[in-house]
């Protein structure tokens, strides 16, 4: 049964003592980080191991895995439990932005798989972006990106249909759009632009990436052309915040 020091006073702020109790666990655990103990993408003991171990209340571990957590060092997923944060993965926009070109770069095992795909009527920001006339239709897809197992981003990317018919079995069957757009004729192609918004995740987008509703994701819009400068794709990537870190290249 937790103390009357770490339940609080009477009046409900938070005594002396019990923010001591917590700075102590949270100091602990953030050295064994720091020094090396707690390797990045470790997983750590429970909540009530914690307390156990600390011999605290599970209510003054959670206060110190809040702390650490907003200072970067642990990520807590809910339903998993608790990780040794990693660091942020590089990850490159230029003119030849590519997914898989960045992660081999870091040298990291991901994957991109395709969730949903569908042909539909092109709305006013993807006609604007592709260069389509009004009525034309898409290629729409939904994908998501995976890092070491973890959600990493997800995107929707469309495709003028009239060109890129049948491109989604095509990333079904290989993730390289490099490779699909051979396919079509097309040998090689670049980024026109990319813009980035940083933002909280929508309900699904948090729970899809395993995040706090509290922490921010990064979209990028992006569009990339063929080397006679017609847009081929045009897409919203939506990033975990946390873990990764833009490179303008």
């Amino acid at each position: 049964m937790a103390s009357m020091a770490e339940t609080g006073d009477i009046n409900g702020g938070e005594s002396q003592e019990r923010g001591r109790l917590w700075r102590s666990v949270a100091s602990s655990l953030r050295e064994d980080i720091r020094s090396g103990k707690l390797i990045a993408g470790m997983q750590l003991m429970t909540e009530l191991d914690m307390a156990s171990h600390f011999d605290v209340s599970r209510f003054t571990v959670r206060r110190a895995l809040a702390e650490l957590e907003k200072e970067g060092l642990i990520r807590i997923e809910h339903g998993r439990g608790l990780f040794v944060a990693e660091d942020a993965i590089p990850y490159a926009l230029g003119e030849r932005t590519r997914w898989t070109e960045n992660m081999s770069r870091a040298s990291l095992e991901s994957q991109r798989r395709i969730l949903a795909s569908t042909i539909e009527e092109a709305d006013a920001a993807t006609l604007r972006n592709l260069e389509l006339p009004r009525g034309a239709e898409v290629v729409a897809i939904d994908s998501m990106g995976e890092v070491s197992g973890r959600p990493l981003s997800m995107a929707r990317s469309y495709f003028p249909a009239e060109r890129f018919r049948g491109i989604d079995e095509l990333l079904r069957l290989n993730p390289s759009r490099t490779v699909a757009y051979r396919s079509f004729g097309i040998i090689d192609y670049k980024r026109k632009s990319t813009r980035i918004i940083a933002r909280l995740p929508s309900v699904r987008e948090a729970k899809t990436l395993k995040l706090p509703k509290t922490r921010p994701v990064i979209e990028i819009h992006k569009v990339d052309i063929d080397t006679e400068g017609r847009p081929i794709s045009f897409g919203i990537s939506c990033f975990s915040g946390d873990r990764v870190q833009l490179v303008i290249e």
